[in-house]
């Protein structure tokens, strides 16, 4: 099977050598068989950090603290509480605060710590989103893009954006520093700090014409599927990396 073609090119450097010293070794040894591969692996990993460090530059200027706000979120969304009535929903999901939304079952590897009665479970459909009120403060909101439908626990807190506002649009507001500011600032609890929907509502944020949001999203779409493509590359590289060592020692 071919090589995909290598999509960039980033100058070496110390920093960008991470790898072990008996690899350096065996790629002297033989250039021809793994030079392609290990020259792959130290350009993609700086690479692919550079465009992560871009993608979030263009978040945090484009979500940084503004001297006036004319806008909150509560003024752009909705809170849904749509139950399972008659449990006809069986697709149990979890917000993770790396994965977003998942089956319920592979968070918990295949443990099912739903309930059985889940006709009390709330009932989320595409671009919805929701959090864990205790977790948000660790990145645990979603948007749900996997699934058409499912339901999450009665504690989740539940909503939709309304038509001035892209959930694409809002979803990247979420991974903001401006965003997380604001949510320390309004957790409240005595034992487990969470953030209310209220207190969600009363976040701050400029929200700008549907086309500027679009321009937005589709700027920041690119340059993530740029990241997927250059981390498909260097698991593939890193694969046949693994299969040529194990070649030269059968």
């Amino acid at each position: 099977m071919p090589l995909a073609p290598y999509t960039g090119y980033v100058p070496l450097s110390k920093t960008s050598l991470s790898c072990k010293v008996e690899e350096l070794q065996i790629m002297q040894s033989d250039k021809r068989t793994f030079g392609f591969p290990l020259y792959t692996i130290f350009c993609a990993i700086p690479l692919i950090k550079d465009y992560e460090v871009y993608r979030s530059a263009i978040i945090e200027i484009e979500y940084s603290p503004k001297d006036s706000y004319h806008s909150h979120i509560g003024g752009a969304i909705v809170q849904i509480s749509k139950r399972n009535k008659d449990n006809h929903l069986c697709n149990v999901l979890s917000v993770s605060n790396r994965q977003g939304f998942i089956k319920q079952s592979e968070q918990f590897e295949d443990r099912n710590v739903a309930s059985d009665d889940t006709s009390n479970y709330k009932i989320v459909e595409k671009n919805d989103f929701a959090y864990n009120p205790a977790r948000i403060n660790v990145g645990s909101i979603a948007r749900l893009t996997k699934f058409e439908t499912g339901i999450v626990s009665p504690m989740y807190i539940c909503f939709r954006t309304k038509d001035c506002l892209l959930p694409e649009y809002l979803e990247l507001f979420f991974e903001s520093r401006n965003f997380f500011y604001h949510i320390q600032k309004r957790l409240e609890g005595s034992v487990r700090l969470c953030l209310s929907y209220e207190e969600l509502c009363n976040i701050p944020i400029v929200i700008p014409s549907i086309e500027k949001q679009k321009q937005v999203d589709l700027h920041l779409s690119k340059l993530a599927q740029k990241i997927d493509l250059e981390m498909k590359i260097l698991q593939f590289v890193q694969q046949q990396k693994t299969y040529l060592l194990h070649q030269m020692f059968i």
